[in-house]
């Protein structure tokens, strides 16, 4: 994914090394370990795009690399990423959908 920066430079971000995909006041943020960059797009197109590799609607405004995630905090209904310093909610719906992801991750390693 190519990104364009405000002094008008462009950066390659690796779908790996998105975190997540957040909507805040209408603008659309891609989060890495990195920084937030501004994307000019919607959540929608964004999880018709990554969804078949990965990512993840887990509430109306988010759409996260479960590839990513190195937790869940059930009491604030969070995952997190980069070690807790960066986080995305889980609406109730999807909550025990991620549980059953990480728990069969965890089996997996």
């Amino acid at each position: 994914m190519r990104i364009l920066l405000n002094d008008g430079s462009s950066l390659s971000i690796r779908e790996e090394d998105i975190l997540y995909f957040s909507n805040h006041k209408n603008t659309i943020f891609v989060h890495t370990k990195e920084g937030e960059f501004v994307l000019p797009t919607t959540l929608s197109d964004l999880y018709a795009a990554y969804g078949g590799i990965g990512f993840e609607r887990l509430d109306r405004s988010n759409v996260v690399n479960i590839g990513n995630i190195d937790g869940y905090d059930s009491e604030r209904k969070i995952v997190l990423f980069n070690q807790g310093e960066q986080f995305a909610t889980v609406s109730e719906s999807n909550e025990s959908r991620i549980k059953k992801y990480l728990s069969t991750r965890q089996t997996d390693v």
